[in-house]
């Protein structure tokens, strides 16, 4: 990716001007990386989790390393800086590496890894702005350009990504079964993540800190868009 496009600058045909500057600089990444004939393994983790390849999660700030609509799957805004929307982040890119290296993705061009993705019932950061951008639509397979393809889902677990066998869901892992209710009621009641935290302290079965603070974070963007 040029210099260019990492700023976003822009000229007289720019069909992005419309957006701002940092969200020009992510679409214009994610076209890129459409478009390249072929993803190596770490390029398909990367971008199907929904960051820059070349630039890394830790390089330039969340802001800057992220592509589009990021924000929204993870629930944690692009500028986020407190430890709580950090852990959230760190614990939905856990569970979406491990969905994404549960399909055991070799050197293959961005349609095919895109395909096989969505197949296994994993759902991709900025699947439905690329189908609604004509630049990105024409590098997406035929089973992108439904909108089905970007509708919430749950994710198969990682055994059976690999595995592509079997409809077994999160809600089946006993610790999300038994403790998500629980969490979802309390923050309808106004308390803080760290106050629930701070009640399971005592459960040895309770989901560790960045599990939970996944959880408040999904339920909260889940609330925002509805």
């Amino acid at each position: 990716m040029t210099e260019e496009h990492l700023l976003g600058a822009v000229d007289d045909h720019d069909d992005l001007a419309h957006l701002p500057l940092k969200e020009r600089a992510r679409m214009r990444r994610l076209r890129d990386w459409l478009a390249v004939p072929s993803w190596k393994p770490s390029q398909a983790m990367a971008v199907l989790c929904g960051y820059d390849p070349e630039i890394g999660r830790n390089t330039g700030g969340a802001d800057m390393s992220f592509l589009p609509r990021a924000d929204v799957f993870y629930g944690v805004p692009f500028d986020a800086r407190q430890p709580e929307d950090l852990w959230a982040l760190d614990a939905g890119l856990e569970d979406q590496h491990g969905y994404i290296g549960g399909l055991r993705l070799t050197t293959m061009p961005p349609k095919e890894a895109i395909a096989k993705t969505i197949a296994a019932g994993v759902p991709i950061p900025w699947l439905k702005i690329a189908r609604d951008d004509p630049e990105c639509r024409k590098y997406l397979p035929p089973e992108a350009l439904d909108a089905s393809a970007d509708a919430p889902r749950v994710p198969l677990t990682r055994k059976e990504v690999a595995s592509r066998g079997g409809q077994a869901k999160r809600d089946k892992d006993r610790q999300r079964s038994k403790w998500h209710p629980t969490v979802e009621k309390l923050l309808a009641e106004g308390w803080e993540p760290a106050e629930i935290l701070a009640t399971f302290e005592e459960e040895d079965d309770a989901p560790p800190q960045s599990t939970l603070y996944g959880w408040c974070a999904k339920i909260k963007a889940r609330r925002r868009s509805d």
